[in-house]
């Protein structure tokens, strides 16, 4: 293996492990070291049944694998440490929740040289939290699973191929060199995704006040410069008031989730079009807090007269990794939606096949400012 082949497997912070067909460890980076809690030279040489040892999902996975020569994706595996090359087992040593990935190694001829496995932490699925996993629906959770086996599954294509040199050690070294540049982005593309997860998990920053109007103004200029490098003529109409109130929450996550709906008004324009956007005041629907307390709500409603959804598609349009745009994620009305009910908001979506979609998003106003009775 080269020097940058090997510098380059060993920074990812994705563990990566190569067995050889008769199911021997060839290779371990630090990542899988410190996930297995083993050492690389007491770990390489062993079946993965003693490296997996405790750890049969694990197992299994790999066995699939070699003994089916198929790619296999599972998550929430429970991972035990290794403890091999220990001398004394660590106290408290617990089961770590992680995604697997194992794809097989074929030589030129076919035939099958090993396979290489991924493993990354799950914490990835702590964005779900005990009381939302039992209100997610089927439905999200298939859709949730697909997704983020369609999205980490394309680049493991790219990693296994790149990684078939460790056991074949032949070819130029301009297609070495290709090969560790494509590990790192596909790894890359990974951790992104793993990123953006990982964002909607986090708990939110105390909320503030903040004036609306600058935000939607950014957000106008940066879509606006966007839609004319596409050939697009999309004209925004924001009418909002400068007096309304601060709203309640924290300005980043807001301005993201603006951005992010206001982007798909941009998308869903073909040629021309037009997003217009307005704010109001809504005294008519407040929500009770503490002893009878009432609070107010502005209204923020951004709409389009572009493509519109059918009604299977406005049914989805909030679950996890649905999208119908080639290079889309799925996930930006998601981190939206939940940018928003993280601060007490609302989102809402209507949309007519043909004739466009709104988007109606309710943000608390900031408690400190007094509103009509």
């Amino acid at each position: 293996m080269t020097d940058l082949l090997r510098q380059t497997l060993e920074s990812v912070n994705i563990g990566i492990l190569v067995f050889d067909a008769a199911g021997k460890l060839v290779y371990v980076n630090p990542a899988a070291e410190e996930l297995l809690q083993g050492s690389s030279q007491a770990l390489r040489g062993k079946h993965y049944r003693t490296v997996f040892r405790g750890s049969p999902g694990a197992a299994r996975v790999l066995r699939k694998t070699l003994g089916e020569h198929t790619p296999v994706t599972a998550f929430d595996v429970e991972l035990h440490p290794a403890g091999i090359g220990r001398a004394v087992p660590r106290d408290g040593d617990t089961a770590l929740p992680v995604m697997i990935g194992a794809s097989p190694l074929s030589g030129e001829a076919g035939d099958l040289q090993g396979a290489v496995l991924s493993i990354k932490s799950a914490e990835i699925l702590s964005l779900i939290g005990q009381e939302e996993r039992a209100a997610m629906s089927a439905e999200e959770m298939q859709m949730l699973a697909y997704g983020i086996a369609h999205e980490i599954k394309n680049p493991l294509g790219g990693i296994l191929g790149a990684a078939q040199w460790i056991l074949r050690g032949e070819g130029p070294e301009a297609e070495r060199i290709e090969g560790v540049r494509l590990i790192l982005r596909e790894a890359q593309r990974i951790n992104g995704l793993v990123e953006k997860m990982l964002e909607m998990g986090r708990n939110p920053p105390p909320p503030r006040p903040f004036e609306l109007l600058p935000l939607l103004r950014q957000a106008e200029q940066l879509l606006l410069s966007e839609a004319r490098s596409k050939g697009k003529e999309v004209a925004f109409e924001v009418r909002v008031d400068p007096s309304l109130p601060p709203v309640s929450g924290h300005p980043d996550t807001v301005y993201r989730a603006l951005l992010n709906v206001m982007k798909n008004s941009v998308e869903a324009i073909a040629g021309a079009g037009t997003v217009r956007v307005e704010a109001r005041m809504n005294v008519n629907y407040r929500v009770a807090r503490g002893r009878g307390k009432k609070r107010s709500f502005l209204e923020i409603e951004i709409a389009d007269n572009g493509a519109g959804m059918t009604e299977e598609e406005l049914r989805k349009a909030l679950l996890p990794f649905y999208t119908t745009k080639p290079k889309g994620t799925g996930l930006g009305l998601v981190m939206a939606r939940q940018a928003v009910t993280r601060h007490g908001g609302m989102l809402e979506i209507r949309s007519t096949r043909g004739t466009g979609t709104t988007v109606r998003i309710s943000l608390p106003v900031d408690p400190g400012r007094k509103t009509a009775p």
